[in-house]
């Protein structure tokens, strides 16, 4: 079951980027300021939450000074994820943050005993393989800048995913969701403190207020994959859940390319590199199939 939670957390991630990519080219003049109109919007959102009628139990103390402490991760990975925005498309930044699986494996085996077998790390191989096939038919010259920045957010979504485990492990799972996003709601509007955040935002605001039905969609789209993604967590093994999340790149392309056609918009060098992208999906989708193909704890 964490299978189908990760795959469409997936999905919905890479609605998410493809909308950021457009806010960060067509809205904000510094891309980072995503950051600040997802902390809003969610700030707004978080006054649904007494109508969902869910139970909510707070987790202790410990667990929830390591959920403000995970919602700030969270946040910063984005400042990275958004600059990246910036130099490249949303699927090739999305492909990067396969670098992700190649930290888990490893480290889950060190900190929770969990043993991968042949099939899921062969599944894991070919994800990484075809997110490297991607990136390197990437026509952007600073996709080297995108590599960097990218690097930085995988490596800060690898302990993530390892803290999120630790916290559904010790409490309850309703709870603990709204105490991380919470925090990243928190840590997001703490950097209005600084005087560069303000201006820009100051600056960009008649746009962003054009823009506000767009925003809306993206943090109500974020939340349910945030949820989802969070639940595959809980369910199933952190490693293989970040290798599942592989297949985003695979459904930015695809969604990519279909919006594009239907806008006849695309140019004979993207037609050209589509058999060998398709390559790199159906890579991805082998992967995946293999990564389910047996777990042992």
């Amino acid at each position: 079951m964490w299978i189908q939670y990760a795959l469409f957390s997936s999905f919905l991630w890479a609605i998410v980027h493809i909308l950021d990519e457009h806010c960060v080219d067509s809205i904000f003049s510094k891309p980072w300021l995503g950051v600040i109109t997802s902390s809003g919007i969610s700030a707004g959102i978080f006054l649904l939450v007494p109508f969902l009628n869910q139970p909510i139990i707070i987790p202790s103390w410990d667990v929830l000074l390591i959920c403000m402490f995970t919602g700030a991760i969270i946040q910063l990975s984005q400042v990275y994820y958004f600059r990246a925005l910036d130099f490249s498309d949303s699927g090739t930044v999305a492909a990067y943050w396969n670098l992700t699986p190649t930290f888990l494996p490893v480290i889950s085996y060190w900190l929770f005993g969990y043993i991968i077998t042949g099939n899921n790390y062969i599944g894991i191989g070919l994800l990484l393989i075809a997110s490297i096939g991607l990136c390197v038919i990437d026509k952007f010259e600073s996709k080297w800048d995108t590599l960097y920045l990218m690097s930085i957010a995988a490596s800060l979504q690898t302990g993530v995913v390892l803290l999120e485990k630790y916290i559904f492990d010790r409490s309850q799972f309703f709870g603990a969701f709204l105490s991380i996003s919470m925090a990243i709601v928190i840590t997001g509007l703490l950097s209005l403190g600084m005087r560069e955040v303000r201006v820009s935002l100051v600056k960009d605001l008649p746009k962003i207020k054009k823009a506000l039905p767009v925003f809306i969609i993206i943090e109500l789209i974020n939340w349910v994959a945030l949820y989802t993604g969070q639940t595959a967590v809980k369910m199933g093994v952190p490693s293989l859940v970040s290798a599942i999340e592989a297949s985003i790149p695979a459904f930015a392309f695809g969604i990519s390319l279909s919006i594009a056609m239907l806008h006849h918009k695309i140019d004979a060098e993207t037609k050209r590199k589509l058999p060998i992208k398709w390559m790199m999906v159906g890579l991805m989708m082998i992967g995946v199939w293999l990564i389910g193909a047996g777990i042992e704890a």
